[in-house]
C-alpha cells in the first residue's frame, strides 16, 4: 500500500470516529426521528404500497422503537398479574399487531407534510417527553408527542400523546378495562386480533 493510500485511509477512519464516536449515546429523540422517517416513507409511497405494504414497512421500525410488552402491561393494568405467561405473550402479540396496523391506517397519504422534533423535556421517574409535530403545507401544526424511558440501555417509546395532550395508553387502559370486565382477557385478545384483521381487509379503513 502506498503512503498516499495509507494517508487516505487514516483520514477516513478519523472522520468516521468523529462522526461515530465509540460509545456515543443515542438521545431520547433518536427513536422518534427513526419513526418519523419510516412514517414519511410510508406516506410518500402510500398508494403504491397499499395497507399491507405500509404495515410491512412500519412493523420492524415500530417493534424497535416502541416497547410493546410494557405498553400492553400498562394498558391492562392490574389484570396483567392475573394472566398466565401464555396469555401475556398472546396479548402482547395482539397489542403490537393492532398498534402497527393503526399506524399503517393513519399514515395513508402524502401531500407535502413534514415531521419536526422540537425538543426534549424531563417527564416523571426518569422518563423524557420528546416534543414532535407534523407540519402540513397549509401551515397547520399537529402535535404528536412521545414519552420515552431507558430500558436495557436504550430509549424506547412507551406512550403517544395525540395533540400533545391525550395519552393513548390512558385511553386504551380505560377501553381494555371495560372489555376485560365484561368478557375477560380472552375477549380482549380476540377483539384486538379482529381489529387488525378488519383493517387489513378494508385496506386500513
Amino acid at each position: 500500500m502506498t503512503l498516499s493510500a495509507v494517508r487516505v485511509l487514516a483520514a477516513y477512519f478519523l472522520v468516521f470516529i468523529i462522526i461515530h464516536p465509540a460509545g456515543a449515546a443515542e438521545r431520547p429523540s433518536g427513536p422518534v426521528r427513526k419513526l418519523n422517517r419510516a412514517l414519511l416513507q410510508a406516506m410518500q409511497g402510500a398508494d403504491a404500497l397499499g395497507f399491507e405494504g405500509r404495515y410491512k414497512l412500519l412493523a420492524p421500525v415500530l417493534t424497535r422503537v416502541f416497547t410493546f410488552p410494557d405498553m400492553a402491561r400498562v394498558s391492562v393494568g392490574r389484570n396483567w398479574h392475573q394472566l398466565s405467561p401464555a396469555q401475556r405473550g398472546r396479548l402482547t402479540d395482539a397489542f403490537a399487531k393492532s398498534s402497527i396496523a393503526t399506524f399503517a391506517a393513519r399514515f395513508d397519504g402524502y401531500s407535502g407534510e413534514r415531521f419536526e422534533v422540537t425538543g426534549e423535556r424531563p417527564g416523571l421517574r426518569g422518563a423524557v417527553i420528546v416534543d414532535n409535530r407534523i407540519v402540513k403545507p397549509s401551515g397547520e401544526i399537529v402535535p404528536i408527542n412521545y414519552l420515552l424511558r431507558k430500558l436495557d440501555g436504550k430509549w424506547r417509546i412507551v406512550d403517544v400523546f395525540l395533540k400533545a395532550r391525550y395519552s393513548e395508553l390512558a385511553i386504551k387502559r380505560s377501553e381494555y378495562r371495560s372489555i376485560i370486565k365484561r368478557g375477560g382477557v380472552e375477549t380482549l385478545i380476540r377483539k384486538l386480533n379482529e381489529k387488525t384483521i378488519r383493517m387489513k381487509s378494508n385496506g386500513g379503513g
